[in-house]
């Protein structure tokens, strides 16, 4: 019935009906495809319609979801500016580290170092993002400069639209954009600084690797001094003490005359151990002739001799001993002298030992920065990943939406209970 009908379709109602077909068609479309495009249209255009719908319904998900992320796509694909990033690998090693290596005495070398080594890595890591680190970086580099330059975008530059230019909003901004952490893997400090040009990156990364160079070097000499000074100034004192003892021996030679008292006395001693032997040799002999010849001549001359003797011992005695200007005192004296300077020279030779122990101990105790690898010249923008922050802030939005509609949805549940 349909194709007889058809069939009898000619002249002027085919050709309006031609037409009308043909009026439906988008230009440049074959007339043969005609049924698919419009069944696609018919489909996009109802899929359309049904999302205008649904988006009428749902003016939240528009208003929380939608727009707030068609802006922040437009900032981040379209406005945002490329950030450089330039990474540097360094280690703060102890001196003792580089010997010994392979043998177990190394082995406990550096297990012994590690401590102190480690404590001085976690030092030059927080001093990275430090306001001391970010001063140096303004006095020698310009940091503010590098942070403003023209062509960065009103979000990401220094100062921006939502902060000030002072000290705190530029130590905030620097703790964002340099990063000072130790690898889990290597153990190594890395070292990571943001900035809009590959140049500045690579150059304010190498001038914190010399500020921590420096403060390496501050430390070593702090440890240094405070682990010497307190030997060299025990030293520093007994040589003192032993040059005013110079300084009392001097005048003591001075005043007494005698340079060695000891061998100068060594004489007189000698005289009267001489003349006391005599005396005991003359009187033996005057007790001999008296016994066996009592009328004898000989023992005048004996005794005569026996009171000569006796003269010059006395004598003898008296430049030891008796006299005002007796050797007695003087020598007691100069052995006081004596027994200070050996007891001075003794603590000397302790204290000396001492100190160079202390240089030693302070030479194994030195820290040194290492750079592993040197800041690179970054090739390419790696910050800000545009296609990673859209989804987590798409993510955030959408969880938010549905979280405002569960809460809108629980109160309108408990009104109407």
């Amino acid at each position: 019935m349909t194709d007889t009908s058809h069939e009898q379709l000619s002249g002027p109602q085919e050709q309006v009906a031609f037409q009308h077909d043909a009026h439906l068609v988008p230009p440049g479309t074959q007339i043969g495809h005609g049924g698919k495009l419009e069944e696609a249209r018919e489909l996009f255009l109802k899929a359309w319609d049904s999302l205008k719908k649904y988006l009428k319904e749902h003016p939240g998900l528009v208003w929380m979801v939608i727009i707030p992320n068609i802006i922040y796509g437009i900032y981040l694909f379209g406005i945002a500016s490329p950030q450089y990033i330039s990474e540097t690998h360094y280690m703060v090693r102890g001196a003792r580290l580089s010997a010994g290596l392979g043998t177990p005495l190394g082995i406990m070398m550096q297990t012994g170092e590690g401590g102190v080594t480690s404590e001085n890595t976690f030092a030059v890591q927080d001093y990275m993002i430090s306001r001391d680190a970010m001063n140096l970086l303004m006095k020698r580099e310009n940091l503010a400069k590098v942070y403003s330059r023209a062509g960065a975008d009103f979000m990401a530059r220094y100062p921006n639209w939502h902060s000030r230019e002072n000290d705190f909003t530029l130590y905030k901004y620097y703790k964002g954009h340099v990063i000072s952490k130790i690898d889990s893997e290597t153990m190594l400090n890395v070292l990571k600084v943001r900035t809009f040009n590959p140049a500045d990156s690579q150059r304010l990364a190498n001038a914190l690797l010399k500020g921590g160079e420096e403060l390496v070097n501050r430390m070593n000499a702090r440890q240094r001094a405070t682990m010497i000074g307190a030997a060299q100034q025990e030293v520093t004192e007994t040589l003192r003490q032993l040059a005013q003892l110079r300084v009392e021996l001097t005048a003591f030679r001075g005043k007494t005359g005698l340079i060695d008292p000891e061998k100068q006395t060594m004489p007189l001693v000698g005289t009267a151990y001489a003349l006391q032997a005599m005396l005991t040799s003359t009187r033996m002999r005057l007790e001999e002739v008296q016994r066996t010849a009592p009328d004898s001549p000989a023992i005048r001359v004996y005794r005569q001799q026996i009171a000569t003797l006796k003269k010059e011992l006395a004598t003898a005695n008296s430049h030891l001993t008796g006299a005002q200007a007796a050797l007695v005192p003087e020598l007691s004296e100069y052995d006081v002298l004596l027994l200070k300077r050996q007891i001075l020279e003794k603590t000397l030779l302790a204290e000396t030992t001492a100190l160079e122990s202390a240089k030693e101990q302070a030479r194994r105790q030195m820290v040194f920065l290492e750079v592993v690898s040197a800041p690179n010249y970054p090739a390419y923008p790696e910050y800000p990943p545009a296609l990673t922050y859209q989804l987590v802030f798409f993510a955030c939005t959408y969880s938010l939406y549905i979280m405002a509609r569960l809460m809108v949805a629980g109160a309108r549940e408990h009104k109407i209970t």
